[in-house]
């Protein structure tokens, strides 16, 4: 027998986020959810991955409305969680930012501020789309898993730069130079190794540096990895960076964050729904900022899967409006 379907939200808070942030701010984000007149039940993470058990526990409980309070980590569990249920198709859950991270960076593509009060004013405002999402199959001492994102996966040195940046995070540290000084600690150690890359039918053999795969824009706390990559168009932006040097990476710093770095001869973009990526050695991979571990990795993309609030449309299309208000009927037909 189905649950009933909750009225009000559930606010996920990761009190670890921003390195500490979460914890600090959780009564000054429950008075402004209450001056805003949010009906809500708060509920904190309290361990890695914990957010993905919560979120697939409380949709099995009859919530359909989120607000994630907390980073692109948090979200990336949420999301987990919420493709990991099977009360009710994902696109059935609504889900509203509220950023208590040290990158934040899909909101970046979304429009949504860091301001608590103003974020909160976009979730009431309660416009919303519907955006791809990632899938992730890999191997971890040969047992297969599965990882779903929201923003941006990358394999290679991007990997090791998130995994340095997570433990700087664990110290409680938080801020862009998280994430300039993981770069730059990473290169010192990663070794670049040679890599075939599917990228829909165009295959690369190369020493890679990293690559990226974009559904939003931005990556590393602001990093414009994937300039060209649309949310809701159906489609990944895949980033290959091939072997380059320290004075690559610096004199390539400030297009990083532009975008404008894609045109270096290193640098090649492509437009694909599916990438296979695999090495001599096993190679690093990360989603949304989570460390997957040493693997061989298929990756493909499920169009239209996420609803999502957003501030402003500068980076989206509205290629899924037609498909989102047609699901928005069906959606309001079905938690009646």
């Amino acid at each position: 027998m189905a649950r009933d379907v909750k009225k009000e939200w559930l606010v996920l808070l990761n009190p670890h986020a921003g390195g500490g942030k979460g914890r600090h701010d959780k009564q000054k984000i429950q008075e402004l959810l209450n001056q805003q007149g949010f009906e809500f039940k708060l509920v904190t993470s309290n361990f890695q991955c914990h957010a993905i058990k919560l979120a697939k526990d409380m949709v099995g409980q009859g919530y359909r409305k989120i607000i994630v309070a907390g980073g692109d980590g948090t979200l990336n569990e949420v999301v987990n969680g919420v493709f990991l249920q099977e009360a009710v198709q994902p696109e059935k859950v609504k889900i509203g930012m509220l950023p208590v991270g040290t990158g934040n960076d899909w909101i970046k593509t979304f429009g949504i501020p860091e301001n608590y009060a103003e974020a909160l004013e976009i979730i009431k405002a309660d416009k919303c789309i519907l955006q791809d999402v990632g899938k992730i199959t890999f191997a971890i001492k040969r047992k297969q898993r599965v990882r779903f994102f929201a923003n941006m996966a990358g394999f290679g040195f991007d990997a090791m730069v998130a995994a340095k940046a997570n433990k700087l995070k664990e110290k409680g540290r938080s801020g862009l130079l998280v994430y300039l000084y993981s770069l730059l600690a990473s290169y010192l150690q990663y070794q670049v190794c040679r890599t075939r890359i599917f990228v829909g039918d165009t295959e690369i053999n190369d020493l890679v540096f990293t690559a990226s795969i974009g559904i939003g824009k931005f990556n590393g706390g602001g990093m414009m990895q994937a300039p060209e990559a649309v949310p809701n168009n159906g489609m990944f932006q895949v980033t290959v960076i091939r072997k380059i040097g320290l004075w690559g990476i610096l004199t390539n710093l400030r297009g990083l964050y532009s975008g404008q770095f894609v045109k270096d001869r290193r640098v090649s973009t492509y437009t694909t729904d599916r990438v296979l990526i695999s090495g001599a050695t096993k190679i690093p991979g990360e989603a949304d900022g989570e460390t997957l571990g040493n693997s061989a990795y298929e990756i493909e993309i499920l169009p239209a899967k996420l609803q999502v609030i957003y501030g402003n449309d500068k980076y989206l299309v509205h290629t899924h409006e037609p498909q989102l208000e047609a699901k928005q009927e069906v959606l309001a037909g079905g938690i009646s």
